[in-house]
């Protein structure tokens, strides 16, 4: 598997790629594992200061395993049914000269238990997890990683989710969970700010909103909080609006044209 994003979204070459990406401290709030990071997704330029801000709680953690959860953006082709998340077709990932190793016994399992299947070219659409990748190697380099990309939209789905999510937890508790999601698709200013408060406020204390947030994986999220295999509740660590740290979501009048806010959070003890 090789990269398909890079230019729009994150520098090509490593060494300006290391340098937009380096790990800026080694004291991290979250102490133990499993433990649980949500990031936004979009190009460096708009939500990189936001990806230091969120990687940075969970610095001093070691994971053996990170474990990527992010949202497909496009309806899952037909003769990919019931399958709804997608591994990668291949076993390594080639990255600016640098080559990652996926956990090919837990895919495998996984596949063989759950409706996830491999395919490469929901990633070849999907840029969330190649944008994300260097700065789980940056602050995290686990010993591998397992990506899982898809569209949640019901609750057998959720069900379905959080029991391969447990099944990953029993094979390996060393495990940090990184999900991507934007706080809601894109709109007009007063309704992307107003998305972004619900989105935050259902975060905190995990409301049940399938269906009610826009956010572009919410389904995750809900699976998630609903497996409880993380402890304590959601904090959140950035609020970015295009490329502007903001500290919280406040009334951007000034703003025009479509937004989304670019919400970090991380969540374990």
């Amino acid at each position: 598997m090789t990269t398909y994003h890079h230019t729009i979204f994150y520098p090509e070459e490593r060494e300006p790629l290391d340098e937009a990406t380096y790990k800026r401290s080694e004291a991290g709030t979250l102490k133990s594992l499993p433990s649980a990071l949500l990031l936004p997704h979009a190009a460096y330029s708009m939500i990189g200061e936001a990806l230091h801000q969120t990687f940075a709680h969970a610095s001093s953690l070691k994971p053996e395993l990170v474990v990527f959860l992010g949202p497909l953006h496009q309806p899952v082709l037909d003769r990919d049914k019931p399958a709804f998340l997608f591994a990668p077709a291949a076993d390594t990932f080639e990255q600016a000269g640098r080559t990652y190793q996926f956990d090919e016994a837990m895919i495998g399992e996984l596949t063989l238990g759950f409706p996830i299947r491999r395919a490469a070219s929901y990633y070849e659409e999907e840029p969330a997890f190649e944008l994300t990748l260097p700065f789980i190697d940056s602050y995290l380099a686990p010993n591998a990683i397992l990506p899982l990309i898809g569209k949640v939209e019901d609750s057998n789905q959720i069900a379905q989710l959080i029991l391969a999510l447990k099944t990953i937890v029993q094979r390996q508790p060393k495990v940090l969970f990184v999900l991507s999601a934007n706080a809601s698709e894109l709109l007009p200013q007063r309704e992307a700010t107003d998305e972004a408060n619900h989105f935050i406020e259902d975060l905190i204390h995990e409301h049940q909103s399938l269906g009610i947030r826009s956010s572009c994986n919410w389904g995750m999220i809900e699976a998630m909080n609903r497996s409880a295999l993380v402890k304590g509740r959601w904090k959140i660590a950035s609020a970015f609006l295009k490329g502007t740290d903001h500290g919280r979501i406040t009334d951007t009048k000034n703003e025009s044209g479509l937004m989304t806010w670019h919400i970090g959070a991380y969540k374990g003890v």
